[in-house]
């Protein structure tokens, strides 16, 4: 072993180490260029201790921190890997390399002569053993786990004892350089990094295991499908990602799908360039063999998918387009028989050239119909939460899904484009300091952001759909307050988060079911046609559409959703109610209520300007924050609520329903009717999200904000519905009360009246007679001003109480004392009317005007 080194050189990579102890050529001056660099590794098992820490350098991170032996499977050591970290900042930087023991001999760039036995930094020879041969071979039996990264196998050892855990060295990308033989007959699962290099590195591995010689077939492959709201990168000898678990992690190895490779139909094949149908025998009209047909750029089968039931299949292909997004989509199987070229269309209108020729195109659906896959995935026709495994998951629009079982979930949808109305741009941190931040102090947009939010809490509570309507003159910031909610989930904006009410009903029943379980908004209630509002609220708030005849007269299957949509206009629901001629119906108020886009500062639904000049100024700053960052703050919310809500199902809803109690006890009066406590329920709901996304930090709240908005806006609510009761009872008031409001003095005969000098005496017998009289109306006893109505009992039950229960009318009249001298057994009392005689008349008082009460006559 020689120990000639030349000197060192200030930045050379290769120079010795300051201590000048040397172990291996990375500690010496470059070789020179064109140099005659010898090398001659030693040969393997090496009569030689594993290197210490200190024995091992790299020339850009020093001295090595871990080591990890690789032995054949007697035990023999073979070479090692050294893993090295450096701070860059507050970044920690790191490397693994390979040392390899062998003698180098070479000259340097300044022509001086180095030889040297050791330690090397260099990789080993293809095909390269796998990290853990020795346990491999020592329990032939054991199933085997697979993971990327020597450190990973060590801590995958310790978790899963019954399998034996190996690696492969290089990395990701070095699958096709390593020797899998060992792995031959055996049952393989591999653990990926939960990242897009991971995934590729577990398909790379799975091609060498299950398509190579029967010297490197391994009995089973299966893929852990590794959640992807866990943090990027993450492998076995991290820290458990929060909410995670040792029986979760037990519970995806037990899962794991399938790896096998699809089994395509007869002389269909994948090159590079993409997939063909060859078939060398099959001959033209002219009897010359058939040229190979393209039929489409290339494509990966992940698998197929059903609903669970055996129904809906559908085949899961993955893409990259010309810009090197990646695209899936679950070809849903049914196409294949489907007339015209759906399936080319949609994947070239999502980036996937596809042959325009005929006989391409019916090769293509051939191929989607054709292909077997041992691989499931479950596939969900709407967005929102869902069961897969007994584990819960939530799939956005677009498909991104969260949750332990996400892997195995696919949204299948009839198009291969994904919403680009639920994407995000930006980071958080930008959301908030230009959208979040500027919600503090104001109401309006505190409760819409929340309400943006709250949507998942639904199927969390049980609870059900409704909406808000912000309605107020234009300029006041109506729109402003959607695009910020809309901001929460993807672009802010119209034609993106926020839709038209002008639109048919199967447009909005399409809208809310591929939005289910976020958030559906609809601007400019005003522009809806009046006859279908009412409709489309029920429909919304019932979570459910139209069922439909299929083409054999059969019921089609409808569709599904939870929401909690937000909606502006001009015109309160009432009143666009009005325009159709229809009541606004008890049910209906309940399910959209109406909030007033004035919050009370003179500032339309701003209270605070946070420094900015106008309302007008703040408001153009929202609408372009909303624009440019988006879609992060309910992404970032679900990784936690879906976390909450897989690690303690029944502490999340108690705790969501605690606040929903506690929100009621604190703001709901007590003789509230049930439609109020519902209305207050969906406040407190939208309030307790706020909070958690206080808690969890993606709102950049004080404790509290999100609650204290609710609850004033819930206030402003009741106040402009006029108090507690139930709907249907200040109903019945108002309509009374409207009727003798114009039908008052018409329509009821006097049994009164008084002369110049202001007696009362009866009136003259030509003033008796009344046009389509209704009753009568006469001073009540002590009461010089103001009447008492004598309603008669066909008038009331068809024209006074029309559209309504006339009993429910008499019961809400009674209990607030408007109608006199009824009984439960008689409610219309008997009265004696001059001329007539007695008279059974529903006696209603004149206090439903809110008369004066002062000393008067009744001669009646």
């Amino acid at each position: 072993m020689s120990d000639h080194l030349s000197p060192a050189t200030p930045g050379d990579p290769f120079a010795p180490l300051p201590n000048g102890k040397i172990n291996g050529v990375a500690h010496h001056a470059a070789p020179k260029p064109g140099g005659d660099d010898v090398w001659e590794p030693t040969p393997t098992p090496l009569d030689q201790p594993v290197p210490e820490l200190k024995d091992l350098y790299h020339p850009g991170y020093g001295h090595a921190v871990a080591v990890w032996p690789y032995r054949d499977a007697e035990g023999g050591l073979l070479f090692v890997v050294a893993r090295f970290e450096r701070r860059d900042g507050d970044k920690l930087r790191k490397d693994v390399t390979p040392f390899v023991h062998g003698r180098r001999a070479w000259t340097d760039s300044k022509g001086k002569r180095g030889d040297r036995t050791g330690w090397h930094m260099k990789a080993p020879p293809a095909p390269r053993p796998l990290y853990g041969l020795e346990r491999l071979a020592a329990r032939p039996k054991a199933p085997v786990l697979l993971v990327e990264g020597e450190k990973a196998a060590d801590r995958a050892a310790q978790i899963f004892p019954d399998s034996v855990a190996v690696a492969s060295q290089g990395g990701g990308k070095a699958a096709a350089r390593s020797d899998w033989s060992p792995l031959a007959g055996r049952d393989v699962v591999c653990w990926p990094d939960q990242d897009e290099p991971g995934r590729a590195y577990a398909n790379d591995v799975a091609s060498l295991l299950r398509q190579g010689s029967r010297h490197t077939r391994a009995k089973t492959m299966r893929i852990v499908e590794v959640p992807r709201d866990w943090p990027d990168g993450w492998d076995l000898a991290d820290p458990m990602p929060p909410g995670a678990s040792a029986e979760l992690l037990a519970e995806l190895l037990a899962e794991a799908q399938d790896a096998d490779p699809p089994q395509l139909p007869p002389n269909f094949v994948f090159k590079d360039s993409g997939l063909y149908y060859d078939q060398a025998a099959e001959m033209d009209e002219e009897g010359l063999p058939v040229e190979r047909v393209f039929i489409a750029a290339p494509f990966e089968v992940v698998g197929e998918a059903n609903d669970g039931t055996g129904n809906n299949w559908g085949l899961v292909i993955r893409w990259k387009d010309r810009d090197e997004r990646q695209h899936q989509w679950s070809v849903p199987k049914r196409f294949v028989h489907a007339d015209g070229n759906r399936i080319a269309e949609e994947l070239e209108d999502a980036g996937l050239h596809c042959n325009p020729s005929g006989k391409a195109r019916s090769l293509l659906k051939q191929f989607i119909g054709g292909v077997r896959s041992k691989r499931r995935r479950i596939c969900v026709d709407r967005t929102g939460w869902h069961l897969a495994h007994g584990k819960h998951v939530f799939v956005l629009p677009g498909g991104e899904a969260y949750g332990p079982a996400a892997g195995t979930v696919i949204l299948q949808t009839e198009h291969a484009g994904t919403d680009g109305a639920f994407i995000a741009a930006g980071t958080l941190a930008e959301w908030q300091e230009s959208i979040g931040r500027l919600a503090i102090g104001n109401h309006r947009l505190a409760l819409a952001i929340s309400a943006a939010l709250a949507t998942p809490l639904l199927d969390v509570v049980g609870g059900d759909s409704g909406g808000l309507h912000i309605v107020g003159d234009s300029q006041t910031g109506k729109s402003t307050t959607l695009y910020v909610a809309g901001s929460v989930w993807g672009r802010g904006a119209r034609g993106a988060q926020v839709r038209q009410w002008r639109a048919t009903a199967n447009g909005l029943e399409s809208a809310a079911a591929e939005t289910s379980d976020t958030v559906l908004i609809l601007d400019e209630m005003g522009q809806a046609s009046s006859n279908d509002v009412a409709d489309t609220i029920y429909m919304l708030a019932n979570g459910s559409g139209k069922l439909r005849a299929g083409k054999e007269g059969g019921a089609r299957k409808s569709r599904t959703w939870r929401t909690m949509f937000l909606s502006t206009g001009e015109v309160t629901l009432g009143a666009k109610m009005a325009e159709a001629g229809r009541k606004l119906m008890a049910g209906l108020e309940v399910r959209l209520v109406n909030l007033p886009a004035d919050a009370g500062a003179r500032m339309g639904v701003f209270q605070q300007l946070h420094g900015f000049a106008k309302p007008g100024e703040l408001a153009k700053a929202l609408q372009l924050a909303a624009r440019m960052h988006y879609g992060t703050a309910g992404r970032s919310f679900l990784t936690h609520l879906v976390r909450a809500r897989v690690t303690d199902t029944k502490g999340l809803e108690t705790r969501v329903k605690a606040a929903q109690t506690g929100f009621a006890k604190r703001h709901v009066p007590d003789e509230a009717a049930g439609q109020v406590r519902s209305v207050a329920d969906r406040f407190a709901l939208i309030g307790a999200a706020g909070e958690l996304a206080i808690e969890w930090g993606v709102l950049p709240w004080p404790k509290g904000e999100a609650m204290a908005a609710a609850a004033a806006c819930f206030k402003t609510w009741l106040g402009e519905r006029g108090g507690a009761g139930a709907t249907e009872d200040q109903q019945a008031i108002a309509q009374v009360q409207a009727f003798l409001e114009l039908h008052g003095e018409s329509r009821f005969t006097p049994l009164i009246r008084r002369d110049e000098r202001g007696d009362v005496v009866p009136p003259a017998a030509d003033q008796m007679r009344t046009q389509n009289r209704a009753g009568w109306r006469r001073r009540p006893p002590g009461s010089a001003e103001g009447w008492e109505f004598l309603i008669m009992p066909q008038v009331w039950a068809t024209e006074v109480c029309k559209g309504m229960d006339p009993k429910r009318a008499v019961a809400v009249l009674r209990s607030a004392g408007l109608l006199l001298g009824a009984t439960d057994r008689a409610p219309a009392a008997v009265v004696k009317i001059p001329s007539e005689g007695p008279v059974r008349c529903y006696r209603v008082s004149g206090a439903i005007f809110g008369m004066r009460d002062q000393p008067g006559e009744d001669d009646a």
